[in-house]
């Protein structure tokens, strides 16, 4: 049976843990990775998420199936999250396993009722955005997203290459925090993205991974909404891996908003019977516990206070580490990364840059030199970092 199979190369990202793991230097620094960590380079359980899993732990009476859907306080509570105050009765939500998982059924889904359709991702976008949709059957290309020379959003370009795109295109928004670049769209470039999806009919698919991480749950939501109140229907991803710190619970929701309520509820059968035929029924354990924590007022505000400290934590490295380039170099030109949002940003180094970060100095990054800002601990590991980056770059 598998006498023939070719071999697949590995996700660099997954490559990378491992080859990282298998350092025995014990001065090694993780900044590839995608999880946020602390001050003492943990990835914390947030203490609202012990609370909810405590009371999970007491009052759950059974491990039976939760639906197709999954759990419904959940998903009405995302909803709300992401959807703010938007009329909720031409959308729908279903709980996914991971934001991952979400993207993978509703691609599934839209290859159903659209096959022809191509699919638009960022330039660049994050990897594992090809094979989910390629895999779904669809054909993908890229359109501007990052000006690699200023490490900016490329405005006009995007703008331009979206105004080419019609009916038969979907186009692929991180919502906030763009992954891997970590440059972002304005109110006002969302507003104009708003007003050319209405008038040329390309269809919007978000993908939402980081919403609390970027400037607040609310302003991270912005691009969303805005598009949302423009366009007859739209469908997002969104994850609980980073702002929940659920990463192993895999929690996601899948939703779409329809030009109805009917066509809503045509469009949601669709993915429900996707997702029977690829995983079945949603694990129930995440999404139980975020679902308590949305409902119960006190639980509540304390995880959003700990989302708050999360995102100072990010910021704070960022203006730390421009301020501390700027000094070393004399000169602004990595000045973006304060004004960047979200853990990543793509500093554009090449291969030898890459490998000379990681075989001189133990400091590992993603191949085209994204760094996760958060994965540095404290100012001995932001000096060592600011130090071996100079000698590479300079």
């Amino acid at each position: 049976m598998f006498q023939n199979v070719e071999p697949t190369p590995l996700d660099p990202i997954i490559r990378l843990i491992g080859i990282f793991k298998a350092d025995s230097r014990d001065n090694k620094i993780d900044m590839g990775v995608g999880v946020f960590r602390d001050s003492n380079g943990n990835t914390p359980i947030m203490s609202a998420v012990k609370e909810a899993e405590q009371r999970l732990h007491d009052q759950q009476t059974t491990k039976t199936y939760v639906g197709l859907s999954g759990d419904e306080s959940f998903n009405k509570h995302i909803t709300r999250m992401v959807f703010g105050d938007a009329d909720t009765s031409r959308i729908r939500a279903v709980q996914a396993p991971g934001g991952c998982g979400a993207l993978r059924v509703l691609s599934e889904m839209l290859s159903r009722v659209s096959s022809d359709s191509k699919v638009w991702l960022t330039d660049p976008t994050w990897g594992n955005h090809y094979p989910i949709f390629q895999g779904s059957g669809f054909e993908t290309a890229t359109y501007p997203y990052l000006n690699r020379t200023t490490k900016t959003v490329a405005v006009d370009e995007l703008l331009d290459a979206l105004s080419r795109r019609g009916p038969k295109d979907i186009v692929v928004f991180h919502g906030c925090c763009h992954n891997p670049s970590g440059a972002e769209l304005q109110p006002e470039h969302w507003d104009e993205i708003a007003r050319l999806a209405a008038k040329t009919g390309f269809f919007p698919f978000f993908d939402l991974a980081y919403q609390g991480f970027g400037d607040s749950l609310e302003q991270d939501a912005y691009s969303i909404r805005t598009v949302a109140r423009e366009v007859e229907s739209l469908v997002v991803a969104s994850s609980c891996s980073k702002n929940f710190g659920l990463y192993r619970d895999r929690v996601g929701c899948a939703m779409i908003a329809g030009e109805t309520s009917e066509s809503a509820d045509l469009a949601c059968a669709q993915l429900l019977s996707t997702a029977r035929s690829s995983y079945s029924m949603p694990p129930d354990h995440g999404a139980a516990i975020v679902g308590m924590i949305l409902e119960d007022q006190e639980l509540h505000q304390v995880w959003e206070r700990e989302l708050d400290g999360m995102r100072r934590r990010i910021l704070e490295l960022r203006v730390q580490m421009s301020d501390k380039l700027r000094t070393r170099t004399g000169h602004d030109r990595w000045d973006f990364i304060a004004d960047h949002r979200g853990m990543f940003s793509l500093l554009v180094l090449d291969d030898e840059q890459v490998n000379r970060l990681r075989d001189e100095y133990a400091i590992y990054v993603v191949a085209g030199g994204r760094i996760n800002i958060a994965g540095l601990r404290d100012e001995e590991e932001m000096d060592r970092f600011v130090d071996a980056f100079v000698t590479v770059t300079e």
